[in-house]
């Protein structure tokens, strides 16, 4: 039941003019209302068979489903892209606390914020609706255990970023443990501008490490110096 309310409520919000979506708004909000508030307890056990039974084929078709009522369809268009922006992916991962050379340990602070700021705007573009900003428990728990995976794996991209009341922290580590779907104390716009910020500084002492000059290599002694000394 409570599936079947967030799907009515959902399917009611869309405003895009689908007619179907509407009415089995209203369809599927008929049916609750029947199964809790039928005549006798046989009309509600009956009404409740019936709702249980046509949520659930309403459910199986959630990819399809007009508007934002699938919790991850906001998200469709660039999971894809998502999936090779891993910040692990970081290819200098090994050298980040290699202070021999300099040039690779900035590299991978780069390669780690450049990946950052990527995920941001990409997060921002599919997170433009503010009023999904904390998913519906009951339609998080009624996903599959892939698509689980997908959005806790979402979840694990938004840790990367800081929170509103979060001090800035250069190349700040992600934590795990958010709550499945919250994803309100998460400022991206705030965090792209820290990113770039960062990026700027990065850049301008991986610049200055290019342009050092290169030291001399001091000549061997000649012994001929010490015999005329």
């Amino acid at each position: 039941m409570g599936l079947g309310k967030y799907l009515a409520r959902e399917l009611g919000y869309e405003e895009s003019g689908d007619t179907l979506g509407r009415w089995m708004a209203h369809h599927l909000a008929e049916l609750i209302d029947e199964a809790e508030h039928g005549a006798t307890v046989g009309k509600r056990a009956t009404a409740q068979k019936r709702a249980t039974e046509t949520i659930l084929k309403v459910w199986e078709h959630r990819l399809s489903l007009p508007g934002a009522v699938h919790p991850l369809a906001q998200y469709k268009d660039v999971l894809p892209i998502l999936e090779r922006l891993r910040p692990d992916n970081n290819p200098y991962r090994f050298y980040r606390h290699d202070y021999k050379d300099k040039k690779d340990q900035l590299a991978a602070i780069l390669f780690d914020n450049f990946t950052r700021l990527i995920l941001a705007l990409l997060l921002m573009k599919a997170h433009s609706l503010e009023e999904k900003k904390v998913m519906d428990g009951v339609a998080i728990e009624a996903l599959s255990d892939e698509e689980q995976r997908v959005l806790s794996d979402i979840q694990e991209w938004f840790a990367i970023f800081p929170k509103n009341s979060d001090t800035p922290e250069r190349n700040r580590k992600g934590k795990k443990g958010k709550k499945a779907g919250d994803v309100s104390k998460v400022d991206l716009n705030e965090a792209a501008v820290r990113l770039i910020d960062d990026l700027m500084t990065t850049l301008v002492e991986l610049r200055a490490e290019f342009q050092l000059p290169d030291k001399p290599t001091s000549p061997p002694d000649d012994p001929t110096d010490e015999e005329e000394a």
